[in-house]
């Protein structure tokens, strides 16, 4: 196997891992306690409505994502897709903190989360070129 395929599955392997542990994080962290979670960023769910719904749109939600990355991560024919499924969240996670920050401004607690999803997001396509090339080749498994 070449460099470059075994590197795609590395870093592709390297995407989904990240991506689970963090988003099991965060679903875990909204689903044991979401008011002390919510606080820390500043937001007092005062209403048992309010707790339960951030418990699922904060706790389920990403949870969710982290099961779909596990069992991508635990099948080499799912890494692609599961790797899709990253970029796709990390771009539409930066360009929503861009227009956040254009139009509630430059808060540095949030600035500083671009460097993690920027990260991988660039992993995610230097994952997904690197497969690109490795399908390409006579030989290569989808």
């Amino acid at each position: 196997m070449k460099l470059s395929s075994r590197a795609s599955l590395w870093i592709n392997r390297a995407v989904l891992a990240a991506t689970t542990l963090i988003f099991t994080m965060i679903g875990l962290r909204y689903i044991a306690d979401p008011v002390r979670a919510s606080a820390a960023t500043g937001v007092t769910l005062s209403r048992g409505l309010a707790v339960t719904t951030t418990r699922v749109g904060f706790g389920a939600f990403p949870l969710a994502f982290a099961v779909f990355t596990l069992t991508c991560l635990l099948s080499q024919r799912r890494q692609r897709a599961g790797v899709i499924l990253v970029l796709t969240v990390m771009t539409t996670a930066i360009v929503v903190r861009l227009v956040s920050m254009a139009a509630d401004g430059a808060v540095a607690e949030s600035s500083r989360l671009f460097i993690p999803e920027g990260l991988i997001f660039l992993l995610s396509c230097a994952g997904l070129l690197l497969d690109s090339a490795r399908l390409r080749q006579p030989g290569g498994i989808a």
